[in-house]
């Protein structure tokens, strides 16, 4: 089969958000392939770019959406990745280096330097796409059905038995014999008890979930987002399949929680970690003003930087490993870490990894072989979102991704032992989870059930109403948000500055002279009228 290329003269992303195919020749180490589909990619980062002075859209290429015959050495889909948030550009392959030493089927990536039209674009990351060419290469058969979840039915709570109600699952293969999919019975045996080993499987699930973990990846089903992986169902067995890892490492902000010893005492309050991004401007820092964030027009900056060693991912819990909400919420997870066998094969996995991968001269082997390839790319991309500094202090020292690691896996150990104790602070639904910055660099709330697939063509992150009913979006107990206090922690967020909670409500000196001048204002008032009635006697 063939699609007639639409031909352009070059490619230009004046309306990068609707996400048009254009047709482009790609060359990749000197291989030129012809009539290639080449479009901008991404959701709630997509639009972020959009409305920012950046134009470093990541891509999606279809080597054989014209010609079903092409592809680049046997790839078909290709995605390159712009770092999106990731100051140290090697979170999501470092994540995706640990997902294959514990034998899960990941994505085949690599760094690659980019140029459209003579122009250079930058480095970038190459990830190879999860479709049929995936599918076979790594399970041996693409006929079974590929799901991306995304929206409503991707938390995999039952609904219905009618597929037709999990409107956000998204179905990517196999699409006209839907009804010979085995997906409603899975939800069914993980939500209401039956055989799960019939439906999934198991043992690849516990390393999944056993690596995003100890990453603390929380852009992903652990999250309130519930998004970020893929199923395939091969014979009517499940396998999940690892996606997105920018945000590891703990960028995407972990729940707070009350770290004890191992007899309850109180060792230290995490706080939430969200890092404040470094203001820049094609790559060139400015100084950071408005808690961090520098407002350019309607965009926000999305070079990540702060501390990676905050205390809410390196301790976050490794027991009841969710953020935004409940494990009762993630039936899959629940199902797993509720049978005692399955529990103690996901901690060895966990041990596994904090004495063998994730640890400090592992993690610094990757660091330190990424630094000397990348560096000199990294001082030459013209459109890069953070610093070659920042991308250097992610290779070692105190903030380091190695650091991360030494403390990470400590706490996991601890964790497991039961020499640390993290008793996860769990979120009501609708109150918080996935934090946005506005236009005003303030961190915004979205709901648990927020679908990102609803939203409109022409949502601007940066001038986006309150998601979570009319009014100022709320905090904890339906007050406003306020900035970040001096901890960098959202103030309002349960968990977190627990102290100054428990506090006795404090009259604001403004609103006190405001009552006053309106009571003087209407004595005033109240004397004219009565001077004025015997005057008119």
């Amino acid at each position: 089969m063939s699609r007639s290329p639409r031909k352009i003269g070059r490619i230009c992303w004046q309306n990068a958000s609707a996400e048009e195919l254009k047709q482009a020749d790609i060359t990749v180490n000197g291989k030129k392939i012809e009539n290639v589909a080449i479009r901008t990619k991404g959701n709630l980062s997509l639009r972020s770019v959009v409305n920012s002075d950046s134009d470093r859209y990541s891509l999606k290429i279809d080597f054989d959406y014209y010609d079903d015959t092409q592809s680049l050495y046997g790839l078909k889909k290709l995605n390159l990745n712009n770092n999106y948030s990731d100051s140290t550009l090697m979170r999501e392959y470092i994540s995706y280096e640990l997902m294959e030493q514990m034998g899960l089927p990941t994505p085949a990536h690599s760094y690659m330097y980019v140029t459209v039209n003579g122009e250079e674009r930058g480095l970038f990351l190459g990830v190879e796409a999860v479709d049929e060419t995936f599918l076979a290469n790594n399970y041996g058969s693409n006929d079974g059905f590929l799901f991306k979840p995304d929206g409503t039915g991707s938390d995999l709570k039952y609904i219905s038995d009618d597929i037709e109600d999990y409107t956000g699952i998204g179905l990517k293969t196999n699409e006209g014999n839907i009804d010979q999919s085995k997906l409603v019975e899975m939800l069914d045996a993980i939500n209401n008890g039956g055989d799960i080993e019939k439906y999934i499987d198991v043992d690849e699930m516990l390393r999944y979930f056993a690596v995003n973990t100890a990453l603390v990846n929380l852009d992903s089903y652990q999250g309130n987002m519930k998004h970020n992986y893929y199923l395939y169902e091969q014979n009517g067995v499940f396998s999940i399949i690892p996606w997105d890892y920018n945000m590891s490492f703990g960028g995407f902000g972990a729940g707070g929680g009350r770290i004890a010893g191992g007899n309850g005492e109180n060792l230290a309050d995490a706080s939430t970690n969200m890092e404040k991004p470094l203001a820049q401007k094609n790559g060139q820092s400015d100084q950071a003003v408005d808690g961090g964030m520098k407002k350019e027009g309607a965009g926000f900056n999305m070079g990540m930087s702060g501390n990676l060693l905050d205390d809410s991912a390196i301790n976050f819990s490794v027991i009841t490993p969710v953020s935004g909400t409940t494990l009762e919420e993630r039936p899959l997870l629940n199902v797993l870490l509720s049978n005692e066998e399955y529990r103690a094969k996901y901690e060895g996995y966990l041990e596994e990894l904090a004495t063998t991968y994730l640890t400090e001269d592992y993690v610094q082997s990757i660091t330190k072989k990424l630094a000397v390839l990348l560096t000199t790319y990294v001082e030459a991309d013209p459109t890069k979102f953070s610093t070659t500094e920042q991308f250097l202090e992610a290779v070692e020292g105190e903030n380091s991704l190695p650091a991360f690691a030494k403390q990470r896996s400590e706490s996991i150990l601890k964790q497991l032992s039961g020499e640390l104790v993290v008793e996860a602070s769990t979120f009501s639904q609708g109150n918080t989870g996935t934090q946005m910055p506005n236009k005003d660099g303030e961190m915004n709330s979205m709901p648990d059930n927020f679908d990102p697939s609803q939203l409109p063509e022409d949502f601007d992150p940066a001038k986006s109403p309150p998601l979570d009913g009319e009014g100022p979006r709320a905090g904890q107990n339906g007050e406003q948000m306020q900035p970040p206090n001096g901890n960098g922690a959202p103030m309002g967020m349960p968990g977190v500055n627990s102290k100054a909670a428990n506090q006795e409500p404090v009259i604001d000196k403004n609103t006190v002279f405001t009552a006053i001048t309106c009571l003087v204002l209407l004595l005033i008032a109240l004397l004219f009228v009565v001077k004025f009635k015997r005057r008119g006697r």
